[in-house]
């Protein structure tokens, strides 16, 4: 698939600076949506603009800034199915294992429709999709790798940032276990890769495999 007949549009959620995304197919009916956060009124009016309809909601991860907009959008698409990995379900229905509570702004929203183990391979909006498990920021996190040519297309939440990494302090958290998922899950991938994150500019896996300085110069 050429990455030229997909389109990826980055709607900015300001209270946390994230990053929800837009993607669709030039010429397509239908759109996915990845890790709606708050302000979800300009979610559906970018997604009404074009016309689309949101047929799936990719959750990287449970935090609270991921899923914030997951019932907004819900409540005017009913048929958009809500995936996420298998060991993140419980955040979406729990305040205090999504970090809202501690907060003290108390969040849930729907559970989920499907559940995602690593390598599992999908066929969403006429696009192909994989998921991988990349744990360490949140233990059941995943990526969203859209294998498009010439340049595939990586979402990556909160576990990789252009020149940073996510925080790994969280209860459910693992340094250790973050750089070695990084490093075995998303810097094996080819350097043309775009990675999209949940906060920040987009970035390739090249150029953090090369400068990002908490991985230290990592070979293939």
């Amino acid at each position: 698939m050429n990455f030229s007949e997909i389109i990826v549009e980055t709607i900015l959620s300001v209270p946390f600076q994230e990053n929800g995304y837009l993607i669709y197919r030039v010429g397509g009916l239908e759109c996915l949506l990845v890790d709606p956060g708050f302000e979800p009124e300009k979610i559906i009016k970018q997604v009404r603009s074009k016309g689309l309809k949101p047929v799936a909601i990719l959750i990287t991860h449970g935090h609270a800034d991921h899923i914030a907009g997951v019932d907004a959008v819900r409540a005017v698409w009913r048929d958009c199915k809500i995936y996420i990995g298998e060991e993140e379900k419980e955040k979406l229905i729990d305040a205090e294992q999504n970090l809202s509570a501690p907060f003290g702004f108390a969040i849930t929203v729907d559970p989920a429709d499907f559940l995602l183990r690593d390598g599992e391979k999908l066929n969403l909006a006429g696009m192909s999709i994989e998921s991988r498990h990349v744990p360490g920021h949140s233990k059941g996190h995943l990526v969203y790798l859209f294998p498009t040519e010439p340049n595939p297309i990586l979402f990556v939440g909160d576990v990789i940032f252009k020149q940073s990494i996510g925080r790994n302090d969280f209860p459910d958290g693992n340094p250790a276990i973050q750089l070695e998922a990084i490093r075995s899950q998303i810097l094996s991938l080819p350097d043309e890769t775009i990675i999209y994150a949940g906060h920040g500019q987009p970035t390739t896996v090249g150029e953090e495999r090369k400068t990002n300085p908490y991985l230290g110069n990592s070979e293939r």
